[in-house]
């Protein structure tokens, strides 16, 4: 260990003594920036995903360009038969050469840490994310790092060794696309697609340390320093010789090991979710129903074995899914997989549970083909039976696994109203509640209400209303307040201004629900909130096409994270919304949910909708734009026992904002499940796996991150450079001088 680790320091200093390695490093991180802060500009969102994703095409270059000196200078200028004849063996030196090779490509991937502190400045980072992100860009460096040094061990031409790497690490980056084997079988597609670098490492940037993926990454370094070894030792050996065979026969034996192991580390169990909440791991509440089921439920995976890559590794997600569902019902959950393609049985069953085949576009070498599979889910309870004909995602598949389960096993759904208040905007017309609707049919049974309606059905334990009503006097404030009385609850959404059909204007008005909510102390204000940095980006048509521009009205509202309803949630879409006041509420009654960053403002009486706007820059401050309130104790008020969120906006859960913002949804069900008393459901549904906005305080301190890391990192990277090879210059131009006087004869 000591040779290795001396030759490891020795090829370290010797790659930072040389001009080359700190152009490497300044092209490397300059490139890395400017690529990263396009994309984050783009979307505002707080994510190295963006780097991520161009990573592994940044080492397809700069990887070669390190190792490809590792072992052919040496050939070239003859020093390795004299390192060789040193006390030191080919293995160690293989291995001390390849672990100089793996710090120096750490440091590199060191100095993109500014990227991580930078965004920091502006949003929460998950550390959990960061670090398994990090470990994931570690082990595709380790993997890489093999190829480059065995591509530098047969050759003695650096710019050989250099190609060569760059071939090979080019065809295990596209290995398993769609476009390479769209003509291959369904089995061999599988396994070619599991040996692409590109699945692997999208498996661990997500916040999860699989141990399949790590697997791949060590076998993968393994195989190739595995191949340099052996055309280390092939020098010495005399040519068709019996010792070479043995060692050809042996390193086959080896290489035929290192594969295996690398296909079949893909049924291996096990991973480390660093997600926060455990966004990949079944909740503690998932595990109380399952561990409660009254008898055996059956759940069956219908999925073809021949998927493109990007839906087979979506399948994986499943499988680990499932997988925790059966591992966690302890006898009570049943798991049955069956691939519909390929099982006539299965097929007809898939058919009766209504699961179709799904059609994917592949891009082939010559044409655009047309695949079928499936990847459907059905839940068999008794003589009930749910289905989610194709899983598109995994993001909310527990909870809907999960409230299937619960619907089947518990029959009677809570009862809950809703209603939409039609409002004179043209724009009001074409509004829809149809996604929020389905999503909550899921878990309760839902009735249609009104304002007008004679009476509240006494089953209804939550009422919900969109729109905002010009006042609410007589018999209809008289029923909710004595709804509010027997202890129901409320979610309104409502906005105090009301956009004009004329043009692209909205006035103040009146907001009747603001009686009803007098006796909280809270009410909904008769203005629009803008929003300077926290906001979403829309499409402006210009001279030249369309521009995005950042829309202050159309606020990204900021999770105060203080309540089970948002605890997992960072932001939500608030289109037109308007402000909450919670001023005139007791202590401790209301927990403001959604609020503005710093530069929120607000426009009253008028407000032009235009985006390209100018807007006020005085008494920006954070507003309150979502807000619940505990029922107050017996006795503090006769009329105020019932829950109720109040969001000042009717728009954000239709489906013209959800479905682009899918979090809105999720809050309002959260909500509904608050209100419900029904907290287990909101643990399930919760785990939120979008990454949080990106809101900087300021222009300059944006500007400051951005420009520092494009510009200020690799300017460091220069002047350090400069220094270290002045200084090694320096001491190469000192005059020879004996450590010890010669004594005199």
């Amino acid at each position: 260990m000591n040779a290795i680790a001396t030759i490891a320091r020795r090829e370290l200093r010797a790659l930072f003594d040389q001009p080359t390695a700190y152009i490497l490093l300044v092209v490397f991180t300059a490139v890395n920036s400017f690529l990263f802060f396009r994309q984050v500009e783009l979307y505002g969102v707080a994510s190295l995903r963006p780097m991520l994703e161009f990573l592994p095409w940044l080492l397809l270059f700069l990887v070669p360009a390190v190792t490809m000196r590792a072992l052919a200078e040496d050939r070239r200028s003859g020093t390795l038969e004299v390192v060789l004849a040193q006390p030191i063996t080919e293995l160690e030196l293989l291995l001390g050469k390849y672990a100089g090779q793996v710090l120096f490509l750490l440091s590199a991937l060191a100095l993109t840490l500014t990227l991580p502190l930078g965004l920091a400045l502006g949003a929460r980072l998950p550390v959990g994310v960061l670090v398994a992100q990090y470990v994931g860009a570690a082990l595709l460096i380790a993997g890489l790092a093999g190829v480059g040094v065995w591509t530098s061990s047969v050759t003695r031409n650096q710019i050989t060794a250099f190609i060569l790497a760059v071939a090979v690490m080019f065809v295990l980056v596209l290995v398993g696309l769609d476009p390479l084997i769209v003509g291959l079988p369904a089995r061999l597609g599988a396994v070619a697609a599991s040996l692409g670098v590109l699945s692997h490492f999208t498996g661990i940037d997500r916040g999860v340390i699989d141990l399949r993926d790590a697997v791949y990454f060590v076998t993968l370094a393994a195989l190739f320093l595995l191949l340099a070894y052996f055309a280390l030792l092939r020098r010495k050996l005399t040519p068709r010789g019996a010792p070479l065979q043995r060692l050809r026969l042996g390193t086959a034996l080896l290489v035929a090991t290192l594969i295996v192991v690398n296909l079949f580390g893909r049924h291996i169990g096990g991973r480390l979710d660093l997600t926060p909440g455990g966004s990949y791991t079944l909740s503690p509440a998932t595990k109380r129903i399952l561990r409660a089921l009254p008898d055996l439920v059956t759940i069956k995976l219908f999925a073809s074995s021949a998927l493109p890559p990007e839906v087979a590794f979506l399948k994986r997600d499943l499988d680990d899914l499932v997988r925790d569902y059966r591992a966690a019902g302890r006898g009570k959950v049943k798991l049955v997989v069956q691939d519909p393609s390929a099982d006539t049985a299965a097929l007809r069953e898939a058919r009766t549970l209504g699961i179709p085949p799904v059609q994917f576009n592949v891009l082939g070498k010559a044409e655009l083909q047309v695949k079928e599979g499936y990847l459907g889910v059905a839940v068999r309870y008794a003589d009930g039976v749910k289905t989610i004909p194709f899983v598109q995602q995994t993001n909310d598949l527990e909870y809907r696994l999960t409230s299937d389960i619960r619907s089947l096993t518990v029959p009677a759904k809570p009862a809950i109203g809703f209603g939409e208040i039609t409002e004179p905007a043209a724009a009001q017309a074409q509004r829809s509640f149809e996604g929020l609707r389905q999503q909550l049919e899921r878990t309760y049974a839902v009735h249609a209400v009104s304002l007008g309606d004679s009476t509240i059905a006494p089953e209804l334990k939550v009422l919900i209303f969109a729109g905002t009503p010009d006042s609410l006097r007589g018999a209809p404030a008289v029923r909710f307040s004595a709804f509010l009385d027997r202890g129901g609850s409320m979610l309104l959404m409502a906005s105090g201004m009301a956009r004009s059909p004329q043009g692209p204007f909205s006035f103040s008005r009146p907001v009747g629900w603001n009686e009803l909510l007098k006796p909280y102390g809270v009410s909904i204000g008769s203005d629009m909130v803008y929003d300077l940095a926290s906001n979403v980006r829309v499409a402006i048509q210009a001279q030249f096409g369309q521009v995005l521009l950042p829309y202050p009205l159309w606020v990204r509202a900021l999770s105060t994270k203080a309540s089970p309803v948002n605890a997992e949630i960072d932001a939500v879409l608030l289109p037109w919304t308007s402000s909450i006041d919670t001023t005139k509420a007791r202590k401790g009654t209301v927990t403001a949910l959604f609020v503005t960053s710093r530069a929120g403002g607000l426009q009253t009486t008028t407000a032009l909708l235009d985006p390209s706007r100018e807007f006020p820059r005085d008494s920006l401050r954070p507003r309150v734009l979502a807000a619940l309130v505990n029922p107050l104790a017996p006795g503090d008020s006769g009329r105020s026992r019932g829950r109720v969120v109040v969001v000042g906006t009717g728009d954000f859960a239709s489906d013209r904002y959800a479905q682009n913002s899918p979090e809105n949804l999720v809050f309002v069900q959260n909500a509904v499940d608050w209100l419900a008393q029904d907290d287990a459901l909101i643990a399930i549904r919760s785990k939120n796996r979008t990454p949080p906005p990106l809101v900087f305080t300021s222009t300059a301190t944006r500007d400051a991150v951005k420009y520092g890391n494009m510009i200020g990192v690799p300017g460091l990277l220069v002047v350090l450079g400069l220094l270290r090879l002045w200084r090694r210059r320096q001491i190469t131009r000192q005059t020879y001088r004996p450590l010890t006087a010669p004594q005199p004869a």
